[in-house]
């Protein structure tokens, strides 16, 4: 294969300069591919060009100097015959001066083969492919640069939820699959949280994304305590035994007092008011039967008195209990006016990334 006289005389002269050159981290130089059939110039060309373009999109810095030259021509440069040689591909990253190389072939029908080599750490990734059009050969870059996609669904009981990857926000959740946006995201694993304002903050998930495939999570959301409210019905509880104790011992203070004797407990029921108006006058007419039933009916009311006493008490020592609390004691709970205040401390990190099509934020791999 003939070598382009001016690439072949420039990169003679680098390598005469310098291997001295100091690497970029982060550089990586694509070279032009190796056309190994008939008519494949073109996806040759395709593919060259969507790689320089992921490369740029990526946290990369691309080398200008990878797209003048093939690898079998960099070999003959560099006089490194060996086709798989590590050697060979240290030469190369020196040539260009940078610390990383991507290089490959293009056969009949589109067979293509790439090599990503890391200069002093070896082969970082490899593929092959059939690319045959400008689109296959952006997806064939895709993969290689930034990885292989795959998708995520999140669905919940609560529609229109705020969905977070990795502490940044992709999307809303939908209720059903079918009505779901997918979120493309690379290869990896993912911390996805569900946040919606009112609801509860629940559990991060961790889920594991694998090319070409979708995952799915379902998250079910609860309507979000105030501690506002659980402080306000504990206060509120309070007013209504203070209450309701007060009526019960106002009330049971009057039977008590309309039916109490005069001391002597066999006379308990028969006394004060109620001996006085109702049997005595029983007694007095000789009616037997119903100063017996005077007697039963105060002894019922006196006992009925010293309950609700009780009761009262009870009521009246719970309602000042509850009411306390309600003013004193810190509720823990979620403030719904900011259920949707996301801590990224909560969420653990990973060295991945979303695609290019989520908020740019292809980061690329860090060697």
């Amino acid at each position: 294969m003939k070598i382009n006289r001016f690439a072949g005389m420039a990169l003679a002269g680098m390598c005469l300069l310098g291997a001295g050159n100091a690497f970029a981290d982060g550089n990586v130089a694509v070279m032009k591919l190796d056309a190994l059939g008939e008519n494949v110039e073109e996806q040759a060309g395709y593919i060259l060009e969507a790689l320089q373009n992921q490369v740029l999109h990526s946290s990369y810095m691309l080398e200008a100097n990878g797209g003048d030259i093939t690898y079998t021509e960099m070999q003959m440069v560099t006089g490194c015959d060996v086709e798989g040689s590590i050697a060979c591909y240290d030469a190369a990253c020196a040539t260009l001066g940078a610390p990383a190389i991507i290089f490959g072939s293009v056969k009949d029908g589109g067979e293509t083969h790439l090599v990503w080599y890391v200069s002093g750490k070896g082969i970082f990734k490899e593929m092959n492919a059939t690319v045959t059009d400008r689109e296959s050969a952006e997806l064939l870059a895709r993969d290689m640069i930034i990885g292989e996609m795959g998708k995520l669904i999140v669905t919940s009981n609560i529609p229109g939820a705020d969905v977070f990857v990795d502490g940044k926000r992709v999307g809303m959740s939908a209720e059903f699959e079918e009505s779901a946006q997918p979120i493309e995201l690379i290869a990896g694993n993912y911390i996805v949280a569900v946040r919606k304002d009112g609801f509860t903050k629940e559990d991060a998930i961790r889920v594991v994304i694998e090319g070409k495939q979708t995952a799915k999570i379902h998250v079910d959301m609860n309507v979000a305590k105030d501690p506002e409210d659980t402080r306000r019905a504990i206060k509120y509880s309070g007013f209504a035994a203070l209450g309701a104790g007060a009526a019960a011992m106002i009330a049971g203070s009057v039977m008590y007092a309309l039916t109490i004797g005069s001391g002597d407990s066999n006379k308990k029921g028969t006394g004060s008011w109620w001996e006085t108006n109702k049997i005595l006058p029983a007694i007095q007419k000789y009616d037997g039967e119903a100063a017996t039933k005077a007697k039963g009916t105060g002894s019922t009311i006196y006992q009925t008195g010293v309950a609700m006493l009780a009761v009262g008490g009870g009521l009246i020592a719970a309602g000042v209990a509850l009411t306390v609390v309600g003013f004193v004691y810190d509720f823990e709970g979620e403030d719904v006016d900011s259920a949707l205040t996301y801590n990224n401390s909560y969420m653990p990190k990973v060295n991945v990334q979303l695609s290019p099509e989520y908020q740019g934020m292809t980061m690329g791999w860090t060697f």
